[in-house]
This record gives C-alpha cells, structure tokens and sequence, in this order.
C-alpha cells in the first residue's frame, strides 16, 4: 500500500514538472527573426508591419492574403505592387519594376513599346491623328502624321514665278545667262563656249517664261560694216546651237551691234578677247 502511495506521489511530482516547463517553454520566444508562429512575429519590439510566420521567419508576407490593398502582391516574402502585367489595372497596364506604370511619358516610350511613329498623349501611344480634323487648321492628316496641307500639283497651280514642289509653291531658281566668246575673225563656236551654251539652254527651260536677245559684238578692228556683220554670225551662230537643244526660235532674238559696245578698250589682246563676244539679254 506504501509502495502504491510513493508511485502515485511520484506521477503527480512528474507531471507538475512537466506542466512548469511546458509553461516555461511556451513563455520562451526564439530570436527574431526567428518565429514558431504569427504572434512570435507580432510580439516582436517596434514591429508594426505585422509580419507573419513563414518557414519559421518573420516575413512581410506568406501569401497574397498577406498584403496591404496598394501593395496586393506577395513576391519573395515582400509585398509588391505587381508581379507581371495582368497584375495591373488599365490604366497603368505594365508592370515594371515591381511597379504598375503608364504606357508612356514620353513619345520615345512609344519606341521601346514597339510602337515607333507613335506619339505619347494621355499616357498612350497613339497615332497623331487618324483623319485630317484631328490637325490644326493648314494641316492634313497623311500616313497617321499631321503635315502641312499640299498647296499644288503641278506649277500651273502657283502664281507666277513660282513652282510646285513638295506640294508647295516656291520660288523657281534663279539661273543667270553666261557670255561666251570667240576667236579672233571667227563666228565658230569653241568647245568651252559650247559648255556654256548648254548651261544657258538648261537656264532657259527652268525659265520657261524668259525670252533672250543674242547679243553680237566684235572688237575695233576691222571696218564698222565688217564688225556689224561678224556680230551678227557669231549671234546667229549661238541662236543656232540653243535651238538644237530644244529652245523654241520664238524665244530668241538676235542683234549685232559690231564693236559699238565694247567692254575694255585698252589695246590688247586680253582686252580684244573681251570684246569678241555674244552676250544673253532677258
């Protein structure tokens, strides 16, 4: 009976030791971060986040469930906005950086969107205009981009002295007619002479409006008579070779005024030259 008694004695001492560590133990919390369960986490000095319990570390998050509305998403125990672009809403419809952002600031964003040519309105790549009353007044809308409206066709539609180009009218280029010379006593035309002339007869089809007198001139050697007949074939001889290339012989006119006109009139051969000439009037 004795024996029975001290059995019982000691099962009651064990298990008033047990209960005492046991509540020792659950009064005992492990080092932050360091956790058995959520309280652990919440217990901890200063924390106001309310971490939670994860893997037996106090994490900002297990789960989604776990996260503030403005930061929705758990990703590697932290809360973020987004994780991938589904995660966005409309507005900002790509995820970045963990971070839900417009489309585009800037018409460059519209580039690394894939959308080049594109401009950036409203956070949104878009054309800059799909009709011509999406642009301003003078403009029209022409491969999704606002341009200057066409003006012209073709250069009858410009008024005069002007031409059609790009569908604007300007000014038409300004070409000046060269002189050309000769030999002396000749009328012949000289191979630099003939490069001049093809330039004068480019001038001339720009200028189609341009009619030219042919001036004929000689130097003061020789008799008036004789200088007025050499001005003249050396005028008709440049007339010539202009109407070979295409210029109508309505536009030309030709006239000799013999060595009346000269240019220099010192006694030499550099001055002679000068003189030894047919000159292009408008």
């Amino acid at each position: 009976m004795k024996t029975l008694r001290n059995v019982s004695k000691r099962l009651a001492w064990t298990a008033a030791v047990l209960f005492v560590l046991s509540i020792l133990t659950i009064g005992c919390r492990p080092p932050f971060p360091q956790c058995r369960d959520n309280d652990d986490c919440a217990e901890e000095e200063g924390n106001t986040t309310m971490m939670k319990c994860c893997n037996e570390q106090c994490q900002e998050c297990c789960q989604d469930g776990d996260c503030p509305t403005e930061r929705p998403k758990c990703k590697d125990n932290r809360c973020v906005e987004c994780v991938e672009n589904a995660d966005c809403p409309e507005e900002k419809p790509f995820c970045e950086n963990e971070k839900c952002v417009h489309e585009c600031e800037i018409d460059a964003d519209c580039e690394t969107r894939g959308k080049a040519g594109m401009i950036c309105k409203d956070h949104k790549c878009q054309w800059e205009c799909e009709k011509d009353e999406d642009c301003d007044e003078g403009m029209e809308c022409k491969d999704h981009h606002c341009v200057p409206k066409c003006l012209c066709q073709t250069d009858e539609d410009c008024p005069e002295g002007k031409m059609c180009q790009d569908c604007a009218c300007i000014d038409k280029p300004t070409c000046e007619l060269q002189t050309i010379h000769f030999d002396f006593n000749r009328y012949n035309l000289r191979s630099e002479d003939r490069s001049t002339l093809d330039s004068n007869a480019e001038c001339l089809k720009e200028r189609s409006e341009m009619m030219v007198t042919i001036e004929g001139h000689c130097d003061d050697r020789g008799t008036e008579e004789y200088n007025i007949a050499l001005g003249d074939k050396r005028a008709r001889a440049a007339k010539k070779y202009l109407i070979n290339l295409g210029i109508s012989k309505g536009r030309l006119k030709t006239i000799s005024y013999g060595e009346g006109r000269g240019v220099c009139s010192e006694f030499t051969e550099e001055c002679w030259e000068q003189n030894r000439r047919s000159e292009f009037v408008e």
